[in-house]
């Protein structure tokens, strides 16, 4: 008799198992509000290229700076006194287009932003973020990505527990003549388990409580 009800006690934590692992399947959740997002967790870095000056600046190649490595093979910073004139120092590719990078995936951020325009000529732009689950694809039609002189936009994402970020790119629809131009790129961490995950958990241990109750009588 000890013996069967052992095996519903088996059967019954792997069952709550594969709930709970269900819920950390590949999906992802995007923000286009800064305060919004930042809300949903913390945030362990935000940095903007503030401190190169306000000309044109080569920072190398590859070039790790506050949880990103970019890697476009031509990294470029476009300050506020060149000819372009962005609002804001912004980070470029001095060959337009892509720009590509590494996320540190040691810390395992689930939160990932940034603020996106172009230089040049305006186009559409293919954003894709990489994961240790896979890999988003969208496109930003070009009527959406505003001239960097006049205005940036807030891209975020947020993914689902278990998942965490390890790259993105960006490239132009248009090449030669058009350039993502980003700044303020922000890593986070979510503060708590998403509810539902929480919820199936809860159940399951109460459930696992229970029948461990019914093989101690």
């Amino acid at each position: 008799m000890k013996k069967s009800k052992l095996v519903t006690f088996t059967v019954l934590l792997g069952f709550a198992v594969l709930l709970i692992s269900s819920i950390a399947e590949a999906s992802i959740v995007q923000y286009s509000d800064r305060t919004t997002f930042n809300s949903q967790g913390t945030i362990f870095e935000n940095y903007g290229y503030d401190d190169f000056g306000t000309d044109f600046s080569f920072p190398g190649d590859p070039w790790t700076a506050h949880g990103v490595t970019y890697t476009t093979g031509a990294n470029i910073i476009i300050g506020t006194g060149t000819n372009y004139a962005p609002i804001s120092n912004v980070f470029c590719n001095n060959y337009w287009s892509p720009i590509t990078a590494t996320i540190d995936n040691s810390p395992m951020y689930n939160m990932f932003g940034l603020d996106l325009g172009y230089l040049g000529t305006s186009s559409a732009i293919a954003f894709d973020v990489m994961t240790n689950l896979g890999d988003y694809s969208f496109i930003v039609n070009y009527e959406n990505v505003p001239i960097a002189s006049q205005s940036l936009d807030f891209y975020g994402f947020i993914l689902s527990s278990g998942e965490y970020f390890t790259g993105f790119s960006l490239t132009s629809a248009q090449g030669l003549g058009s350039a993502p131009a980003i700044d303020n790129v922000t890593l986070g961490s979510t503060s708590v388990p998403e509810p539902a995950t929480m919820l199936l958990l809860g159940l399951g241990l109460m459930g696992l409580a229970g029948v461990r109750r019914k093989i101690n009588k």
